[in-house]
């Protein structure tokens, strides 16, 4: 391991904590990881860690929508040639693409996307930490650059551990709350072609509030990007639906996909709504870090018990519950139990 390397694997983890943005984490993140893997572009996506459907996203100088579109028809296909879930489960975590390698001369992600993009070269994280998929992070070099070498894929593997842990430092060090929406609940309908076939006002209000944070308006090109991932999930499971905990600006937000009817075969539709108090307790398992035991306390705290009934519930003293209701306060980051109630009910 390079003196680098190793700075980069001690820095990484504090890097999420100290980002204020989505779009602030991936370019902390890509100039950290830059000291011993140089880039020229990424593409780092938080997963929801129940379904591993995207959760949260930041692109710069990566794909085009059309290649999201090529990248999601490819994913889990045999000419793939790094599926995320080799790479979660299999001996290392990185995985490089590159048009000099003669395998991978056939593969559709050269042809149809990265020529497209003017890439020649592009590298695979899978990002898991405490046992569990935080996300992915792929990194790009533009054609002409030399290819990302064996050497720097090890550099990288030593660097996904902390990467996924920067990402759960960045979701963890932000409230706990259900995202505030007013109004109904956005909708939109994904045509088998994956376009847009309608679309209420509501859905692209509430991406440009809560996801883009008041960025450009949201076109059809831009709103289906916003959509690719959960739409092409949802196509891939056994049920046909999908959803995902969306980490937004503002708060947790749900997202979710589901087949139309026969008479509109095909079509997906997609529905973005605030998060329920009940949707987001293995939320906070899985990215505040709370033991199962604070997991009961909040799940009954949720419900409006008093610490009284909750130690009688669970059989433990009322201090070890008030010990335990302190812990969630803190990891939450709420000030005590109606701020708590007030995050869960938006």
């Amino acid at each position: 391991m390079t003196v680098q390397t190793e700075r980069s694997r001690l820095a990484i983890p504090s890097v999420g904590a100290q980002a204020v943005t989505v779009e602030g984490l991936g370019e902390a993140l890509s100039a950290e990881i830059g000291r011993c893997v140089p880039h020229d572009g990424y593409w780092l996506v938080g997963a929801d860690p129940l379904t591993l459907a995207a959760s949260f996203q930041t692109m710069r100088n990566g794909i085009s929508a059309e290649g999201q579109r090529t990248l999601e028809r490819e994913f889990g296909q045999p000419e793939e040639a790094f599926p995320f879930p080799e790479l979660i489960f299999g001996p290392t975590p990185v995985g490089v693409l590159s048009r000099s390698a003669h395998e991978h001369r056939r593969s559709a992600r050269l042809h149809e996307v990265m020529r497209e993009a003017g890439l020649g070269s592009e590298m695979r994280l899978a990002l898991v930490h405490g046992g569990r998929v935080r996300g992915g992070l792929v990194l790009f070099r533009r054609r002409g650059a030399r290819p990302f070498s064996e050497p720097e894929a090890e550099a990288a593997a030593r660097l996904a551990g902390p990467l996924a842990a920067a990402l759960q430092g960045f979701v963890a060090s932000k409230p706990l709350r259900v995202a505030p929406f007013t109004g109904p609940p956005g909708v939109a309908i994904v045509g088998e072609d994956d376009t847009i076939r309608a679309a209420t006002p509501a859905i692209r209000s509430l991406l440009r509030e809560h996801v883009l944070a008041g960025g450009p308006v949201i076109d059809d090109e831009a709103l289906f990007s916003a959509l690719c991932n959960i739409t092409h999930t949802a196509r891939r499971s056994a049920e046909g639906t999908a959803a995902t905990r969306l980490f937004t600006s503002r708060g947790w937000a749900l997202l979710h996909a589901q087949p139309m009817d026969d008479l509109a075969r095909g079509d997906t539709v997609v529905t973005l709504q605030p998060a329920s108090g009940a949707t987001l307790l293995p939320v906070a398992v899985e990215w505040y870090g709370l033991t199962s035991r604070e997991h009961d306390v909040l799940r009954h705290l949720a419900q409006g018990l008093p610490a009284k009934n909750i130690a009688r519930t669970l059989g433990l003293s009322t201090h070890t519950v008030n010990s335990h209701m302190q812990a969630v306060y803190r990891k939450v980051g709420v000030a005590g139990r109606e701020d708590l109630m007030a995050a869960l009910v938006g």
